[in-house]
C-alpha cells in the first residue's frame, strides 16, 4: 500500500517537470512503478519513431517484448504537441511511458497493462487531473483535433530510423538487451 504522503511526493515531482521533459518523466515512471509493482527494468532504451495516424487510429507507442526498447510515435506526439496545452501533452506522456515501461518490466498481457496503467494513474491523480481523465474517459477527452480528420504516412526511411532520446537516470544508462 503506496501512503498518502508518498502519493503526495509523487505528484509534486509529476508537477515540478517540463511537459517536454522526457527523461524526468521517464524517471518518475520508473519510480512509480518500482513502488506500486515492486518492479523495474534496467538499460531501457526510449526511441521516437515516424508511425503516422490515420483519422481517429494511431499507435502511440510500443515495447518490443524481448528487448530493452520502447518506442513512442513521434508524428502523433508532435501534434499533440503543437495543438493541446501544456499540462495535456504532459498527461498522455506520462500516461503513455507509464503504459510502455509496464510492459517493459514483464506485463504483456494489453488488458492487465491496461488495468494497472489505469489504477495506478487514479491512485495517484485522482478522477478530475488530467491523467485520470486520460485512463477514464479515452484519448478523445483530452485531445479532439487533427487525429479526427487528417491522416499522416511515414516513408519506410522515417519509420526506419528513430531518435533516441538520453535518459539521465541510472536505470537506463547500461544499453544492452
Amino acid at each position: 500500500m503506496i501512503s498518502n504522503a508518498e502519493i503526495n511526493h509523487f505528484k509534486e515531482n509529476y508537477d515540478s517537470l517540463d511537459f517536454e521533459d522526457f527523461s524526468g518523466i521517464f524517471q518518475l515512471v520508473i519510480r512509480v512503478v518500482r513502488q506500486f509493482l515492486n518492479k523495474s527494468r534496467y538499460g531501457i532504451l526510449l526511441g521516437l519513431v515516424e508511425l503516422g495516424y490515420e483519422r481517429g487510429n494511431f499507435v502511440g507507442g510500443f515495447h518490443r517484448v524481448g528487448t530493452n526498447e520502447i518506442y513512442l510515435n513521434k508524428s502523433a506526439l508532435r501534434v499533440m504537441r503543437e495543438e493541446s496545452e501544456a499540462n495535456l501533452y504532459k498527461a498522455y506522456l506520462f500516461h503513455l511511458l507509464l503504459h510502455e515501461y509496464v510492459h517493459s518490466v514483464g506485463v504483456i498481457d494489453e488488458g492487465k497493462t491496461q488495468e494497472l496503467t489505469r489504477s495506478i494513474s487514479l491512485a495517484l491523480f485522482g478522477n478530475h487531473h488530467p491523467v485520470g481523465r486520460l485512463v477514464i474517459f479515452g484519448l478523445g477527452a483530452l485531445f479532439p483535433y487533427s487525429f479526427r480528420e487528417e491522416r499522416y504516412s511515414p516513408s519506410r526511411g522515417e519509420m526506419a530510423n528513430p531518435e533516441f532520446i538520453l535518459l539521465r537516470h541510472p536505470d537506463s544508462e547500461l544499453t544492452y538487451i
